[in-house]
C-alpha cells in the first residue's frame, strides 16, 4: 500500500471525491484539505502496482551517480560477506542474491559505473535486471496469449521501462527500446488482437519469442518432462503440416522450429531420452547454431552502437550464465570457454581503465600495473 499525502492529492481529492451530504459543506471540505496539506496527513490511500511504484521510485531518486555507485558497492560487499564468497559467480552460477538492490544500483553495477564492479558482478546484476523485466511482463503476456490484449502488454512494458534511473535513460539502448514500445502500443491499439510486427529493438517481441513457445515452462521443468512435451508438439505439427516440403513425419522434411525455445531445441539436438530421430536432431542442431550466430552478431552490433567496448564480452558471459546445461552442451559452450570469456573480459576492462576520457594513458601508470 502506497500512501499519497501531498497537498496536490489532498486538494484534488477534496475537489472531486467527496459530496456535501457525506462530508459536510464545501467550506468544511476545503478546511480539511488545508489541514491535511499543513500536517502531511493523507486523505486517501492508493494502491499502486509494483511496476508503478518502481517508476515513481526511479523519478524520486535524487542521488548523484557517485552516491549510487558507493551504495551499490557497499551492498554487494555485504552480500558477499554474508555468503562467505569472494566472487558473485562460481562455476557459472550466482553466489549472491542481488534482487534486494534497487534498479538504479543494479544498472550501475551492470554497466560498471566508475569501474568499481568486476565482470562477475556485472553479469549477476544484468541477469537480475532481465529477471525484473520478465516478472513485470509475465502476467500481461499470459493475458495477451488468451485475450489478444497486446496493448496491455505494451503498456506494462512501458511502465517498467520508465522506471529506469537517470543513467539508464541516457543510453541509446533505452531510447531505442522506448521508441519501439511506443510503436508497439500504437500498432496494438490500432489493431486489437494482433501482435505488432516489424519493430526494431522491441523488448516485448524478444520476451514473447523467448517465453511463448510450444512447451510449458521449459526453463523450470525436469528435462525428461520437457522431452515428453516436445515429442507431443512435434508429432502434432507433423499431423497438421500442409505446406510444400514441410515434415509430415520425423525422418524427412522441413521442421518449423519458430516457436520452440532454446532448451526444447537442445533436448531434440542432443536426443535426450532417445526420443528423437536422426533427422530431427540434425535439424534442431542446425537451428541452434543459426540462433547462436544471430545472437552473437546482434550482441556485437549493439555493443558497437552503444560505444561501450566491454558490453559485448559482458553480454556473452551473461548469456552463458543464463543457459541451462543442455543449451550449453548443444551450442558447444564449455566451462573452459566460460573461463576464457571471463578472463578476456577482465583483461579488456583493465586495459580500458588505463586510458583517460581523451584517450591518453593515465599519468604514472604502465601496462604492467594493470596486468
Amino acid at each position: 500500500m502506497t500512501r499519497i499525502g501531498s497537498q496536490g492529492y489532498a486538494a484534488a481529492y477534496a475537489y472531486t471525491g467527496a459530496t456535501n451530504s457525506q462530508t459536510g459543506t464545501a467550506a468544511q471540505q476545503q478546511a480539511k484539505a488545508a489541514e491535511a496539506a499543513r500536517t502531511g496527513a493523507s486523505s486517501v490511500s492508493v494502491t499502486l502496482s509494483a511496476e508503478a511504484q518502481a517508476a515513481l521510485a526511479g523519478k524520486a531518486d535524487g542521488r548523484d551517480l557517485a552516491t549510487v555507485v558507493s551504495d551499490a558497492r557497499k551492498g554487494l560487499d555485504a552480500l558477499l560477506s554474508a555468503a562467505k564468497a569472494t566472487s558473485a559467480l562460481k562455476d557459472g552460477k550466482a553466489t549472491i542474491d542481488v534482487s534486494g538492490l534497487d534498479r538504479r544500483a543494479l544498472y550501475a553495477i551492470a554497466s560498471n559505473q566508475g569501474g568499481k564492479f568486476p565482470i562477475e558482478e556485472q553479469v549477476v546484476a544484468s541477469l537480475q535486471l532481465q529477471s525484473g523485466q520478465n516478472a513485470a511482463l509475465a502476467g500481461p503476456a499470459a493475458d495477451a496469449r488468451v485475450t489478444g490484449d497486446y496493448a496491455g502488454l505494451y503498456k506494462a512494458a512501458l511502465t517498467r521501462h520508465e522506471g529506469a534511473g537517470t543513467e539508464e535513460k541516457a543510453t541509446l539502448k533505452w531510447q531505442n527500446e522506448k521508441a519501439a514500445l511506443v510503436e508497439g502500443l500504437r500498432q496494438s491499439t490500432a489493431k486489437p488482437g494482433t501482435a505488432p510486427t516489424g519493430i526494431a529493438d522491441d523488448p516485448v517481441a524478444a520476451y514473447v519469442k523467448a517465453n511463448g513457445g510450444v512447451v510449458s515452462n521449459p526453463r523450470s521443468r525436469d528435462i525428461a518432462d520437457v522431452v515428453a512435451d516436445v515429442r507431443v508438439a512435434l508429432d502434432r505439427q507433423y499431423s497438421l503440416a500442409t505446406g510444400e516440403g514441410m515434415a509430415t513425419g520425423p525422418d524427412a522434411g522441413k521442421i518449423d522450429f519458430a516457436r520452440f525455445d532454446d532448451r526444447s531445441l537442445s533436448a531434440i539436438a542432443l536426443n535426450k531420452g532417445g526420443q528423437f530421430s536422426e533427422h530431427e536432431a540434425k535439424e534442431a542442431a542446425g537451428e541452434i547454431r543459426s540462433r547462436n550466430r544471430e545472437g552473437v552478431s546482434s550482441y556485437w552490433k549493439a555493443a558497437q552502437q552503444s560505444g561501450d567496448g566491454s558490453a559485448f564480452g559482458r553480454t556473452l558471459v551473461s548469456q552463458y550464465v543464463s543457459m541451462s546445461s543442455e543449451e550449453r552442451e548443444a551450442v558447444g559452450w564449455t566451462p573452459a570457454l566460460y573461463e576464457k570469456m571471463v578472463a578476456t573480459q577482465n583483461l579488456s576492462a583493465k586495459l580500458s581503465s588505463m586510458f583517460g576520457p581523451d584517450g591518453s594513458i593515465k599519468t604514472g601508470m604502465s601496462l604492467l600495473d594493470y596486468l
